[in-house]
């Protein structure tokens, strides 16, 4: 997972080592804070950005996914959230696979996790594998608007 904000490139251009990360960061820095809600197609199969909106809701209301052939880039544009992290292999066999999105969702676990609050300008980068539980409230429940890149793994040419 890479953690940073958008406005700080010298903290994440480094790391964006394959040019679909680097576009997907560059295509956030420029059109991540003025996006209606919709979808963007970003130029290949299944690469795309979802700007939506949702109110956060209390941490045990909230389930635990894993995407395993595609990579999410998660940008706030207004508002805040709590996001838990955890490897994939900490929640046990998936309840429910939604082939369609690429989603696993895990039942509740008490395992200990990592946590990270995305703000308007932060973004996190979750890889296959990396657990996370989004939609948390980050003092009490609230509106916000966000948006996700869905990176395909299969078109990354640095792995």
């Amino acid at each position: 997972m890479l953690n940073s904000s958008i406005h700080a490139a010298s903290n994440w251009r480094p790391f964006a080592n394959d040019p679909i990360i680097l576009t997907s960061l560059e295509w956030i820095d420029k059109n991540g804070d003025n996006s209606e809600i919709g979808i963007y197609e970003l130029g290949q199969t299944a690469w795309f950005v979802n700007v939506h909106g949702y109110k956060t809701q209390s941490r045990e209301e909230c389930t635990w996914e894993n995407h395993t052939k595609t990579i999410d880039i998660q940008y706030m544009i207004d508002g805040a959230e709590c996001i838990d992290i955890t490897p994939v292999e900490k929640l046990g066999d998936p309840v429910l696979y939604k082939p369609e999105s690429d989603t696993q969702k895990f039942a509740a676990s008490n395992h200990p996790t990592s946590q990270i609050v995305l703000r308007p300008g932060d973004f996190a980068i979750f890889m296959p594998g990396e657990a996370h539980r989004p939609k948390i409230a980050v003092s009490a429940p609230a509106e916000l608007r966000k948006l996700v890149v869905k990176i395909p793994v299969a078109l990354l040419t640095c792995i």
